[in-house]
């Protein structure tokens, strides 16, 4: 399985569930890389069998970009209807604060694509 070094965390929190895909789409665009219906086939297929009380049961997801390169980790709350996530991987200030603000407005806002 494809893994950063875990000691390098850039944001971890919680986003509503249905905020997933922008969020995979926004960090993904953030580092460069193009988040496709494939990509979002496989991390919408995962996501049921995770649990955010279980570590063992999170979802890794690399996002590889021309910018940078992240590992997004996502898991369900039991019972909820959130995701808990980390991102870990090499970032500057400025990616830093903007995948802190991705991940603080998925939180905080019911965000949707205009391009579905």
């Amino acid at each position: 399985m494809w893994m950063l070094h875990r000691s390098d965390p850039i944001h971890t929190g919680w986003i509503w569930e249905e905020n997933t895909r922008v969020l995979c789409e926004v960090l993904a665009w953030l580092v460069g890389y193009t988040f496709d219906d494939f990509d979002w086939m496989a991390v919408s297929t995962a996501l049921p069998d995770t649990d955010d009380e279980d570590e063992r049961r999170w979802y890794s997801y690399p996002l590889v970009g021309a910018k940078a390169t992240l590992e997004l980790r996502l898991a369900q709350a039991v019972g909820g209807c959130e995701l808990s996530f980390e991102v870990f991987g090499s970032a500057d200030e400025v990616l830093a604060a903007q995948i802190k603000l991705a991940g603080d407005m998925a939180a905080q806002y019911v965000i949707t694509s205009r391009l579905v």
